[in-house]
């Protein structure tokens, strides 16, 4: 069923060239804006759909454009039908913004622990869904995000997770994950497994639904495909060493 839905896309981009070109272009310079970087932490805008906005203090809000590279306190938003995709160097997370979202950069952190250089990011998500894919997290590191559940964690330990995570404390854990999604909220520590979805209303951890895994299958694999392409070869070697 994936290969075969991951072919319809494939011939759906096929179908429309100037997409996929101005997609591929748009790629291209982000590349060399992430080349151009240095070895801390930051979150780099891979693509623009809609009209996005961005805040460096929360109050004074401008247009988003692809390429623009944001540091620790930033805010991010999408309008209706809109959406953008982040991408987090050093770490090789890329997260997808679904329309109507708010998200802050809380916390874009690089620091020595027993001698090695490790990451924490914290996203504190205040309103609508993001999709993310983690493709390795350097070993000693985290990745968070803050929503009304608590904090969903993916500890690194390498491997691949790919997740949906709500703002009122749904999250889902895609079956072909390999690191697990750790909810820590008020009654504890949920660890959410690959193809389970957890919610927090509820309190409770149930299978996900066919439908919703063929919904997300596609956004999925655009992640993971910009992922791959955004991540240089040395990127994990060069951020475990000083």
């Amino acid at each position: 069923m994936k290969n075969l839905l991951a072919a319809i896309f494939i011939a759906l981009l096929s179908l429309c060239p100037r997409a996929a070109q101005a997609q591929a272009e748009e790629v291209k310079d982000v590349k060399i804006k992430i080349n151009q970087t240095s070895n801390l932490p930051q979150a780099v805008v891979l693509s623009v759909r809609g009209k996005c906005e961005y805040s460096d203090d929360g109050t004074t809000f401008a247009p988003l454009k692809t390429g623009h590279v944001f540091h620790q306190g930033s805010v991010v938003r999408t309008g209706s039908g809109a959406r953008t995709d982040l991408f987090f160097r050093r770490i090789g997370t890329t997260v997808r913004l679904q329309p109507e979202t708010e998200v802050k950069l809380e916390k874009l952190d690089r620091h020595i622990k027993d001698g090695m250089p490790v990451m924490q990011t914290l996203l504190d998500l205040h309103t609508g869904r993001i999709f993310t894919v983690v493709r390795s997290l350097v070993p000693g590191s985290t990745f968070e995000i803050r929503n009304a559940a608590g904090r969903s964690v993916v500890e690194g330990a390498g491997g691949k997770g790919r997740y949906i995570i709500t703002a009122d404390g749904t999250h889902v854990t895609d079956k072909d994950s390999v690191i697990p999604l750790k909810v820590i909220g008020e009654t504890g520590v949920t660890v959410i497994s690959p193809g389970q979805k957890f919610n927090s209303k509820e309190g409770k951890s149930f299978a996900v639904a066919p439908s919703e895994t063929v919904e997300s299958l596609i956004d999925f694999d655009e992640l993971d495909s910009l992922a791959e392409q955004l991540t240089p070869d040395n990127d994990h070697s060069q951020g475990t060493r000083e």
